[in-house]
């Protein structure tokens, strides 16, 4: 899913406070290792079917088995955003080989809810028909693998608790497994991010990374048992520095998407390129190199479907804020856009590494403030740089508004054919 960053100490050229890339990670129903009674818009669960007597390996991807995927949001305020997303869902269904609606997010260390904290009423989409309908639970080809998430900081923070303890572990991960088992699931998504923000006096992030990948080793193996699959949400790093180790996650997960989004992000200092070619490209470099390349099919380049508004320099003062879907980008940047921009020049990671953007849609707004998105052939530029890097595929955040409406959809195929 997207990123929400927590502000982190990175230097671009000048400015104090910074919005520029990362060398680590970015950014009514009371689930209980049960599931909740099926509401309005949702399907009863299957039977559960029968666990094998041994916990299953991780399995093997084969080719193209999960070659092209997207995630469902609920757009808080904007239903019409969250109405786009799902019927363009349903017209393009056949396109996707398994999609991730956000359905679920973690509410403490061994329970999950169904909506937003806070609120009742279920996300927006809960087991909508036109994703029931058009994927395995309706007798089609796409596989159904919700997002469960913890973004939120009392989420992150119950994951946090949650990794450190065996028994809370198993509990947790009884309760995942029951939810994908209940409702007929193919798998899940997991998304838990910004794990070293809730780090405590004494706690370090290795410490934290071991436990995580201790963590998803447990649930794939039980997920597996059961045969569903784990795919996992996570950032773009270059590195096993931080707390998402490349390597232990992919031998564990069937799948790894990787974020490759918010090197500038909405509530930073500045706007600048969400996902600046050259970022990604190290990244995806960094992945080759792992058991030889031997695992590059497991992974996912994640894309980015939202673009950013706001000053282009921090001392200009504003606020950065997305617009989601791109469609609302092109609008605000009409006919004649710049497709580059000298801004990474001046916009370094910590450590001074500077990054090529690529194609980089960009406009500067009659009330000063400057528009970065992306454009169909912006994306495909990233589509081929994960083609050419050995991966297995792509996703992106969010489906709905995309650049080139049906072109989008052919561009994938063209790099990704089934």
């Amino acid at each position: 899913m997207k990123l929400y960053r927590h502000a982190l100490p990175f230097l671009c050229a000048a400015a104090a406070a910074a919005s520029c890339g990362s060398g680590v990670e970015r950014a009514p129903l009371l689930v209980d290792a049960v599931l909740a009674e099926p509401t309005a818009g949702s399907t009863p669960a299957p039977p559960a079917s029968p666990a094998p007597d041994a916990p299953g390996a991780p399995r093997e991807a084969a080719p193209g088995e999960h070659r092209f995927c997207g995630w469902l949001h609920e757009f808080l305020g904007d239903p019409a955003s969250t109405e786009l997303g799902y019927d363009t869902f349903a017209a393009h269904a056949e396109a996707f080989d398994v999609v991730h609606p956000k359905w679920w997010r973690v509410a403490s260390p061994t329970t999950f809810e169904n909506h937003p904290r806070g609120r009742s009423a279920p996300f927006g989409g809960f087991h909508d028909r036109r994703v029931l309908d058009a994927t395995t639970a309706g007798g089609g080809r796409t596989r159904l693998v919700p997002l469960v998430a913890a973004v939120d900081r009392p989420d992150v923070a119950a994951v946090h608790a949650m990794i450190h303890d065996p028994a809370l572990r198993a509990q947790h991960v009884a309760g995942l497994v029951a939810i994908a088992v209940k409702n007929g699931y193919d798998g899940l998504d997991v998304d838990y991010e910004h794990l070293s923000s809730v780090l405590g006096p004494g706690e370090t992030v290795e410490a934290e990374r071991a436990a995580f990948s201790a963590f998803v080793d447990e649930l794939a193996r039980a997920l597996h048992a059961r045969g569903k699959t784990l795919s996992l949400a996570v950032p773009a790093v270059a590195s096993a520095r931080g707390v998402y180790d490349y390597e232990a996650l992919s031998a564990s997960a069937d799948h790894v998407h990787v974020m490759g989004y918010d090197y500038h992000w909405g509530g930073g200092s500045h706007a600048g390129p969400v996902a600046p070619l050259g970022w990604l490209e190290r990244t995806v470099a960094y992945i080759g190199g792992i058991d030889g390349g031997a695992r590059r099919e497991r992974f996912l380049l994640g894309l980015p479907n939202y673009g950013l508004v706001g000053p282009e320099a921090a001392e200009g003062g504003g606020a950065v804020v997305g617009c989601e879907p791109l469609s609302k980008c092109r609008e605000l940047a009409g006919d004649g856009y710049e497709t580059s921009t000298e801004h990474m020049g001046r916009c370094a990671e910590d450590g001074g590494e500077r990054f090529a953007a690529g194609r980089a849609p960009n406009r500067v707004l009659a009330s000063g403030e400057h528009v970065f998105f992306e454009d169909l052939e912006s994306l495909e530029e990233k589509v081929i740089a994960a083609r050419q890097g050995g991966l297995g595929g792509v996703t992106y955040w969010s489906i709905g508004g995309e650049p080139g409406g049906a072109a989008f959809f052919s561009m994938i195929e063209r790099h990704f054919p089934r």
